[in-house]
């Protein structure tokens, strides 16, 4: 995959000067780090207005790919999930050829994602340099937001990197964003799960997945069922 561009003239919300902006189409950190970096950074595609100063990022369709990682991540923001399953499928033709589907070598093939926004995608990507399982952490972020509709609803929620035996994320609540952690535990307990769910969750390792909170309400209620039913039909 080669890193793509194209120019465009994007207006400021605030005063509606119009400003030539470069909109990244695709991305290899390989041979272009430093565009990794302003992607993590939220300054890659940043509208700097020149009249009144205003600071604005453009959401725009990015496909992100690093060899090293072994990643391929394409991002759709602006598309609501019946959407996203469409595309979903688009993607799964277009690669269809380019790897056997046997989960026992799903390892050696690309670990694609489809994300509907920036922060699912510098989120994925965080994920997959630090070797954790994004099946899992959906998990984990989905029992957190449950538990904290109790007491202060948890209106985003998503994984920044791991320090010592703690998963840090960034919470946001009503009144902002707060820095929020848990015990490794809380993965483990999760990928323990997806070990119950088995074959379900084995979908996720071959193509391309789209693989967010409705996927884990999916592999939740699957292990539920299996739970309360051990011996199956």
């Amino acid at each position: 995959m080669m890193t793509t561009f194209h120019q465009m003239l994007a207006q400021c919300p605030v005063c509606f000067n119009e400003e030539t902006l470069t909109i990244w189409d695709s991305i290899d950190a390989s041979s272009d780090p430093d565009l990794r970096e302003r992607l993590l950074r939220k300054t890659l595609q940043s509208l700097e207005c020149r009249n009144c100063g205003n600071s604005t990022l453009i959401a725009a369709p990015l496909t992100y790919g690093d060899p090293v990682h072994n990643l391929l991540i394409e991002c759709r923001p602006g598309l609501d999930r019946g959407q996203l399953l469409d595309r979903l499928n688009e993607l799964r033709q277009e690669h269809a050829s380019e790897g056997p589907s046997d989960p026992d070598i799903a390892d050696r093939m690309p670990f694609r994602r489809l994300t509907a926004t920036m922060n699912d995608l510098i989120e994925k990507i965080h994920i997959r340099e630090q070797q954790l399982d994004d099946r899992a952490l959906e998990i984990v972020k989905l029992a957190v937001i449950n538990h904290g509709a109790e007491e202060s609803a948890v209106e985003d929620l998503h994984f920044v990197g791991v320090s010592a035996n703690e998963l840090n994320f960034m919470m946001k609540l009503a009144d902002g964003w707060f820095q929020y952690a848990l015990p490794l535990e809380a993965y483990n307990n999760a990928r323990m799960i997806l070990e119950q769910v088995g074959t379900h969750a084995k979908a996720a390792d071959r193509g391309f997945s789209l693989v967010d909170r409705a996927y884990a309400e999916e592999m939740l209620a699957t292990f539920t069922t299996a739970m309360s039913d051990p011996e199956g039909p």
